[in-house]
């Protein structure tokens, strides 16, 4: 099977570039694939997350408020880049075009027809349930994108509750594969590298949490800053609390520093965004690593990276985190409102035992069951058995 890929994220600076890179990188040890190819070749030039001082110009669509012109980009079918992918597919005669699903989309429509030979599987991370907006509105675009989804003849979400969101609005449950994240164990074990903390100015003798990720609202994590003051004021003043990365949230993570920096003096470390390969000598400080809160049906990344490199993990007590790991066995799950959070980490500061085996069991699951390869084999054979229906 000949494989063309969609993902412009392959290029970026988050999640998405990860998830792009493993998933393709893994093609190359999945024997029924002779041949895999990537599009767009290159770093699209309206990259903001590689370029983040680009202005991106607004064409047609400077008349529409942004909030607006964001929806109708994402909604409105690009047809240079439908016609570039068809031209692709008949170069290399693909059997498969695998898409994933972000700002800038093809039409299925026009590609179906054109290629009518050609299996098209589209990846989904969150679909229109993002959308921000009047209720009634975002109800009808969601169906719209549905409908747009339903023409390709195979679906991957990364949890449940995405696929029964589709299966809701009328798709077929078997179109749809749940297939969560997955890592690379290569790339992120752990670098035993000395200094490191001297680096950031932590004491050796700290307890280290650490965050790595991107800083979304929904993350929560000046609200974390609040849970790491709290326990300094109850006396817990070996925490340190050691943040990876950037996104639309540093300013109020900042300000959540600077308003409890009576408390916390300098235990809360913002390093900002790091090269992936920095990453292991991160997670080798981390005595205990941490993603507490995100949208019930988002897969973290994170998540099974922090397991995968043998590190302690809290995580979010959510469906789609639930479906992967157990509480207890793998890691340790924080409710949604935060009522056990501060409970949850002295647990796991106090009992390096447990630390132990929690770090054990995950990692050892997500070897067996969640490496790229593996992610990549299921959406292959998902492909494969479509193509035969």
């Amino acid at each position: 099977m000949k494989i063309l890929y969609y993902c412009p994220e392959y290029y970026y600076r988050h999640g998405g570039r990860t998830h792009a890179r493993g998933f393709f990188g893994a093609l190359d040890n999945l024997p029924s694939v002779s041949g895999k190819f990537l599009f767009p070749k290159s770093s699209p030039s309206n990259d903001t997350q590689n370029n983040p001082v680009k202005t991106r110009t607004r064409g047609r669509l400077w008349f529409l408020p942004p909030t607006m012109e964001r929806v109708v980009r994402y909604f409105m079918p690009r047809r240079d880049l439908t016609r570039a992918l068809i031209s692709e597919i008949h170069a290399h005669e693909c059997d498969a075009l695998v898409i994933r699903i972000g700002m800038a989309q093809p039409s299925i429509k026009d590609i179906n027809r054109a290629c009518p030979d050609t299996t098209i599987c589209v990846e989904i991370n969150a679909a229109g349930l993002e959308l921000d907006m009047n209720p009634l509105l975002r109800s009808l675009l969601q169906r719209w994108e549905v409908r747009r989804y339903n023409r390709a003849d195979a679906i991957t979400v990364v949890s449940s509750h995405i696929k029964t969101y589709l299966e809701s609005r009328g798709i077929c449950s078997d179109k749809i594969l749940v297939n969560p994240n997955g890592v690379d164990i290569e790339t992120i074990t752990p670098i035993g590298i000395t200094g490191i903390k001297d680096k950031y100015g932590i004491p050796e003798d700290a307890f280290v949490i650490g965050y790595i990720g991107g800083m979304e609202a929904f993350r929560r994590l000046p609200e974390v800053v609040g849970y790491i003051a709290d326990m300094w004021r109850d006396g817990h003043d070996d925490i340190y609390f050691l943040i990876v990365g950037d996104g639309n949230d540093m300013p109020a993570i900042r300000a959540a520093v600077e308003s409890n920096s009576d408390v916390l003096g300098n235990a809360v470390k913002c390093v900002g965004w790091q090269e992936y390969s920095e990453i292991p000598k991160l997670l080798s400080t981390f005595d205990l690593a941490i993603f507490p809160f995100t949208n019930a049906y988002c897969s973290p990344l994170k998540i099974f990276e922090y397991l995968g490199a043998g590190v302690p993990t809290i995580g979010p007590d959510t469906p789609a985190v639930r479906e992967a790991f157990q509480d207890n066995v793998h890691l340790k799950l924080v409710k949604q409102d935060g009522s056990n959070f501060i409970e949850t980490i002295l647990e796991m500061k106090d009992n390096p035992k447990l630390r132990m085996e929690l770090a054990q069991n995950g990692q050892q699951l997500v070897l067996n069951e969640y490496t790229w390869e593996i992610n990549a084999r299921r959406v292959v054979e998902h492909i494969e058995n479509r193509r035969r229906q």
